[in-house]
């Protein structure tokens, strides 16, 4: 085999990262375009449909030009979802994700599930002492979408990585075997 297949390998390679690269850059700018973000305290009406949904604490935001950023927690800060006739949607923990993306910082605080679309109000307020504004952000499959896109790109980068190794591989050994049987 001729020594032009490591080039071909590494062709290979470049082309799997490059293939991974292609993939993720376009989707990272709209993978928070779902999100609905409320600055806090205060009370927000969310239009929402059927699902479940996570809320997010962007400890740095960007809302109508303005910039929010108060350090990874916001000590107090409490929150509730309410139905049409005030009753709160019961909050869960949600999968610990974290994200930075397009000027926004933020980590998940809680998931709630709606059975039924309509408006719903998101109240926020702090506990016992005043704190500073911040930003919530409510969205509906952005975990997955996050996951996708980890994984899609991992596997585009991994699959032209290992053909390119298992082709060098495969060069260095049958030229290895060729050089022995000509000795």
């Amino acid at each position: 085999m001729s020594r032009r297949w490591y080039l071909v390998a590494v062709a290979l390679a470049l082309l799997g990262l490059g293939g991974a690269a292609l993939f993720v850059l376009p989707r990272l700018g709209s993978m928070d375009s779902g999100l609905t973000r409320v600055v806090v305290p205060g009370e927000a009406r969310l239009d929402l449909l059927p699902g479940t949904y996570t809320v997010f604490h962007e400890h740095r935001s960007v809302v109508n030009g303005r910039l929010y950023d108060v350090g990874e927690t916001a000590a107090g800060l409490t929150f509730r979802i309410e139905n049409a006739a005030g009753e709160g949607v019961p909050l869960s923990s949600a999968p610990s994700t974290r994200y930075s993306i397009s000027g926004h910082e933020g980590y998940s605080v809680a998931a709630f599930a709606v059975d039924h679309a309509g408006q719903y109000t998101l109240k926020a307020g702090y506990d016992k002492q005043p704190g500073p504004d911040t930003v919530l952000a409510i969205g509906q499959g952005v975990i997955g979408a996050v996951f996708g896109l980890v994984l899609g790109t991992i596997s585009i980068a991994f699959i032209g990585c290992g053909a390119a190794i298992v082709l060098a591989c495969v060069t260095y050994v049958k030229r290895r075997k060729a050089r022995e049987a000509i000795a």
